[in-house]
């Protein structure tokens, strides 16, 4: 949380709300409770710009869940931020993974 709280104040960004799983399987979404229930409070509750992970593996360990993520923040016009990695870094390896999967289509 330190971590999080740190690059919040750093970016102005004002932490709403925490959400924390430790404990849940990190390679589908849908295991992490926490991120469930942050997903859905976005989606139903909050207006919101930035979702700051204290580092990607929060949101899955596999690289394909995580662009996948990233791209429909995107969509939204939201961010996916990380002390470990700036929202810039995410959107470009998302794009270059949804590029290289068009070609192996």
């Amino acid at each position: 949380m330190a971590a999080i709280a740190t690059h919040a104040a750093a970016g102005g960004h004002e932490l709403i709300a925490h959400y924390e799983d430790l404990d849940a399987p990190g390679f589908l979404l849908y295991h992490r409770p926490g991120l469930k229930e942050a997903i859905n409070n976005i989606k139903e509750l909050e207006d919101w710009e930035v979702l700051i992970v204290a580092e990607p593996r929060c949101v899955s360990h596999t690289e394909s869940a995580l662009h996948e993520f990233v791209h429909k923040l995107s969509l939204y016009g939201n961010r996916l931020e990380s002390p470990a990695r700036p929202w810039e870094t995410f959107l470009a390896n998302m794009k270059s993974y949804r590029r290289a999967m068009g070609r192996t289509l």
